[in-house]
């Protein structure tokens, strides 16, 4: 046997195919019994800022350059009250009351809570059988005209509690209502940021999977890979590279930190303006590291599924962007 390569491509992203759509699905939900569980946000672009380093590195103490990214997050709106009941085939959604005022931006948009004509104390009535209770929220992008959309994006966000009865509580109090950034994460709170990574369409495996190129003098091309598996079984496992869908996949980032939440964009450039982006019109948190996807990507940031330290950083300095 001769020398042999590390494999080329990760099986922990496998199967590799195109996200359902922009807004990410979320298939799990903490219970801090607080607020909102996630929030919605837009992805503005990145820039550097000088921070006190207080983990436990070489450098602890020390100012250190970071990387960060910034994140537009206008206030969501909840815009009805879903319960879920568990059946023989698994939990399904038993009842719905929407709020009785809408902004009339959104009126339009959603028409399933409309045909119903239940109201909270049916609700109410029903909790006894009901084993999740979430809500249903959308953007709201006619507050972000950097965006460039006018359809508001509805997702359900689950509910801190531990009970149906708690977390109906909580949903009575934010019905109908705006909730800021604020109200859901803190300056130095650690959270999992779920999008949608760039698209790079239909790509051979050497760009898929970075492949090594074939011999110069290969009988037919440089760049179709190698062997693609044993003569018997006659079979292509999973497990060798092969050319596909390249980007648009669904991925979960987790323990990112929020540094900062603001309403200042000029504090991190000098006209409020952003490359590819626009300007900031809302309030917009500063993130740690990169996230999935372009510019004005929804993204959906999800609170961790258990506890941490939350303990705001020290930023010495930042270096602004120039659009």
């Amino acid at each position: 046997m001769g020398k042999k390569g590390p494999r080329r491509g990760s099986l922990a992203f496998w199967h590799r195919k195109r996200a359902l759509g922009l807004l990410p699905r979320v298939r799990a939900w903490g219970s801090d019994g607080k607020s909102l569980e996630g929030f919605p946000g837009f992805k503005v672009g990145m820039t550097h800022v000088v921070i006190v380093d207080d983990s436990d590195s070489p450098t602890k103490g020390q100012e250190i350059v970071k990387s960060v990214t910034l994140v537009e997050v206008p206030p969501l709106f909840v815009y009805s009250i879903v319960g879920y009941k568990n059946t023989v085939y698994g939990v399904k959604r038993f009842i719905e009351v929407p709020a009785t005022q809408v902004p009339k931006q959104l009126s339009l948009s959603h028409t399933v809570a409309k045909k119903t004509k239940k109201t909270l104390a049916d609700f109410e009535k029903l909790l006894p059988e009901l084993s999740d209770v979430r809500v249903l929220a959308c953007t709201q992008p006619f507050k972000v005209p950097a965006i460039g959309t006018k359809q508001p994006d509805f997702f359900e966000v689950g509910l801190g509690g531990k009970n149906a009865t708690e977390k109906f509580a909580s949903a009575k109090e934010l019905l109908g209502k705006e909730v800021p950034i604020s109200q859901v994460f803190k300056e130095g709170e650690f959270f999992d940021a779920i999008g949608v990574t760039k698209g790079f369409g239909w790509q051979g495996v050497v760009a898929r999977f970075g492949v090594a190129l074939n011999p110069h003098k290969a009988t037919k091309s440089r760049r179709h890979g190698g062997s693609i598996g044993a003569e018997t079984p006659a079979k292509v496992m999973y497990t060798i590279p092969r050319a596909g869908q390249a980007g648009f996949h669904r991925r979960t980032e987790r323990m990112k930190r929020i540094y900062s939440i603001s309403n200042k964009p000029t504090d991190y450039s000098q006209n409020a303006c952003f490359p590819n982006y626009g300007k900031i019109t809302n309030d917009f948190i500063v993130v740690e590291g990169s996230l999935s996807g372009p510019a004005k990507r929804v993204l959906f940031l999800r609170k961790l599924l258990y506890e941490t330290l939350v303990k705001k950083p020290e930023v010495k300095e930042v270096i602004k962007v120039v659009a």
